[in-house]
């Protein structure tokens, strides 16, 4: 049997969670957070010192699992020989994607909270710093080919880190929009089949065997 004290926890953390969907971290009050659970705010800050704590607990273990994954896929990537990473550039981390979908759904009130109202919270960056993270790849990528022989267009940071922020910020409409499962694996399967396409005439790779086409 649970303890009353987890019980009440519980409690706080479902009405917090419709609180935060119904106003944002920035409008949401943990007074009516604890009015909606039926405590007093004494008994509600016994348990998270403020809001932000309340919103990371409903957020943190989502959030750690994607970005922990997407880190390990590209440190993972990064770890290949120039030729196989030419020849994976596409297939490698579309073969991911799969996974990263299977975690925000496992997940998915988290990151509605995350992507669509976490304005003024801790996690406000949290798809920036993926973006960060997607294009600190993309040129270390390039850096690799080139140093290995495999020349490719040159790509500025800035149209890069625009390009990533363009499919980050696709890949979350997912979220934003309440897409089925299997509704959003195939959206983001085409989202992947686009960009793939854009970046090997970026670069001027042709896509059946790697040889470079220059612009």
């Amino acid at each position: 049997m649970r303890r009353k004290d987890d019980l009440a926890i519980d409690r706080i953390k479902e009405c917090a969670k419709a609180e935060f969907l119904e106003k944002g971290f920035e409008g949401a009050s943990m007074r009516t957070i604890a009015e909606r659970a039926g405590y007093t705010t004494g008994i509600l800050y016994g348990r998270f010192a403020d809001k932000s704590r309340l919103f990371r607990e409903l957020v943190q273990e989502g959030a750690d699992e994607l970005s922990a994954y997407y880190s390990d896929v590209q440190e993972e990537f990064a770890s290949f020989p120039a030729d196989r990473q030419r020849r994976e550039m596409h297939s490698y981390v579309d073969g991911k994607v799969g996974e990263m979908v299977d975690i925000i759904y496992r997940h998915f009130d988290a990151f509605k909270l995350i992507v669509c109202k976490s304005a003024g919270s801790g996690y406000e960056y949290y798809i920036e710093k993926m973006i960060d993270i997607e294009t600190e790849s993309t040129e270390r990528f390039i850096r690799t080919l080139n140093r290995a022989g495999i020349r490719t267009n040159e790509i500025r940071a800035d149209l890069s880190h625009i390009l990533a922020s363009a499919l980050f910020n696709g890949f979350f409409e997912v979220v934003a929009h309440d897409f089925p499962k299997e509704y959003a694996k195939a959206y983001i399967r085409q989202l992947q089949d686009f960009f793939n396409a854009g970046w090997d005439s970026l670069l001027g790779l042709a896509p059946e065997d790697g040889r470079t086409r220059q612009q």
